[in-house]
């Protein structure tokens, strides 16, 4: 079959969403499909509302590991940024009026005018739809599968401990057209299901992890390169407010306090509220920033690493519990969301409250004070990861799904 997946963005970015896309998609080749990726240009995800964001440049090649890839340019409306918020808010209000005009203001989420004509010059024998909050490249997919009578599955990622922007009227009714819909977790599943959705159309299949990947992480290494000495908490993604990188921050401002040693190792782009925190921190904070890592380098903080938190009230899933558990390590989420799916509290892993610096404190000071439960948590997690979330395990289950729909069809 040749199958093409539409997306907001691909490889090379880092991001979990594009790190699932890519990792379905090269799979699917492996089984001897061939298979296109249809994305936007746009490196850092402001550069699909501001065209100042950051973009990925030419020279990138446009085939990974046997998958083909189509970077299309974006569109802005006149004030980017703000012109951009002030849709989404409107698109909300209206959602609530009329599922139809909602849908025509989502075409602009985001604005892609070579969209039709690349679906156009790609006939697929199955489309994937991923990211349902940019519901205009959901809309294209649908409207195109339509045209040329093939199945299309949506991938919505719902962000349910945010779901505004995630499940208005109109994008839901998007979803209802798809064939099949894949969820990330039990919770994504009840949603859709208290919405109107059957038993037969709502599968959940998880991100995974492969486990040959971690085998060469090396945490003395990392350590050793960085002059890290005592407790290393790590934390991975997007840094911002609604990750709670700011939290963390002010969590580890109390530690500091207290006179323990402890290093925080900040792992990816950086917004504006967490370098505004970072500015109040005192200079004698010992916090590590390194920005985007290579994959060699993740694996070794990861490993380097006492705790993993990720105390985040916007995870679709959360790969980075996975990528921890894999090393062996306690992670630390909020109780918002997938999260909750992922992590099992008090025994694989601690929730807190979003925002609640304190009772991160007391998780972070629980586990650094008894680094024989920590351990044992980590071990439960790997043990969790490799029992149920390889890529193996949910590719297959991926795999049964599209055969099976494709057998419905023929």
């Amino acid at each position: 079959m040749h199958i093409v997946h539409v997306t907001h963005r691909a490889w090379p970015v880092a991001g979990g969403s594009e790190r699932y896309v890519q990792e379905v998609a090269r799979r699917q080749v492996l089984d001897g499909h061939r298979v296109t990726i249809l994305a936007t240009d746009a490196d850092a995800l402001s550069a699909l509302w501001d065209r100042r964001g950051r973009r990925i440049g030419a020279e990138v090649p446009d085939e990974y590991q046997g998958v083909r890839i189509r970077r299309l340019r974006v569109r802005y409306l006149p004030l980017g940024s703000l012109a951009f918020a002030a849709l989404r808010r409107f698109t909300w209000l209206v959602s609530h009026i009329s599922v139809r005009a909602a849908l025509l203001l989502g075409w602009f989420s985001p604005w892609l005018p070579g969209l039709g004509r690349a679906l156009d010059e790609e006939p697929a024998d199955l489309l994937f739809a991923w990211n349902i909050t940019l519901e205009g490249l959901t809309a294209a997919v649908a409207c195109q599968a339509q045209r040329q009578g093939v199945p299309w599955i949506a991938v919505p990622l719902l962000h349910l401990g945010r779901p505004r922007f995630y499940t208005m009227r109109h994008q839901l009714d998007l979803l209802q057209q798809a064939a099949r819909v894949v969820v990330q977790t039990a919770s994504e599943r009840a949603f859709l299901l208290e919405h109107g959705f059957s038993l037969e159309r709502a599968y959940v299949i998880s991100p995974g992890v492969d486990p040959d990947e971690a085998c060469q992480a090396n945490g003395d290494r990392f350590r050793h390169r960085h002059r890290i000495e005592g407790p290393l908490v790590v934390t991975l993604g997007a840094l911002g407010y609604d990750k709670g990188t700011v939290h963390l921050l002010a969590a580890a401002q109390q530690l500091w306090e207290e006179k323990r040693p402890l290093t925080i190792a900040l792992i990816g782009t950086m917004e504006k509220a967490v370098q505004r925190a970072m500015a109040r921190l005192p200079v004698t904070a010992r916090c590590l920033c390194l920005g985007q890592v290579s994959e060699d380098e993740k694996w070794d903080v990861l490993d380097a690493a006492d705790i993993v938190a990720l105390p985040s009230r916007t995870e679709s899933f959360g790969i980075v519990f996975l990528e921890a558990w894999l090393r062996g390590k306690p992670v630390i989420g909020a109780q918002s969301g997938a999260t909750c799916d992922v992590i099992e509290d008090g025994v694989d892993g601690l929730l807190v409250t979003f925002g609640d610096v304190a009772s991160l404190t007391n998780v972070l000071r629980t586990l650094l004070d008894d680094p024989g439960q920590a351990a044992e948590m980590g071990r439960r997690g790997k043990e969790k990861a490799l029992r149920e979330y390889t890529w193996e395990r949910q590719y297959g289950r991926l795999r049964v799904l599209t055969d099976q729909l494709m057998r419905e069809l023929t």
